[in-house]
């Protein structure tokens, strides 16, 4: 897994330091997926806390606290996937390279 998340980081890298406009993207979709990761985590610990104070072992709150984080690990892969699937899609269909750029161009010249 070391190998697979290294090379599609280089890749990832790469593209988005060819220019300016892809950092500002690339800058805001890894922030936004690291927020929704963080929020995942942080929702499934607390939920567990709360679910061992309150003695809470039915219902849908015990089940989320009783999630192992390897499969929440396995989810936040798949949602990494999709958010990069997205944000693909958004970029190429949206062409907002191009009108990033033609923004920046207009404000400089």
């Amino acid at each position: 897994m070391d190998i697979i998340d290294g090379v599609f980081m280089n890749a990832a890298y790469g593209w988005a330091f060819a220019r300016p406009v892809r950092k500002v993207f690339y800058n805001i979709t890894i922030r936004a997926i690291s927020v929704a990761v963080a929020l995942i985590i942080g929702t499934v610990e607390l939920i567990g806390v709360l679910d061992d104070a309150a003695g809470i072992t039915s219902g849908p709150l015990a089940a989320i606290g009783t999630i192992p984080l390897d499969y929440a690990g396995y989810g936040i892969v798949g949602l990494f996937a999709l958010c990069w699937a997205v944000a693909l899609a958004v970029w190429h269909f949206g062409h907002i390279e191009a009108r990033w750029s033609a923004g920046l161009a207009k404000t400089q010249g």
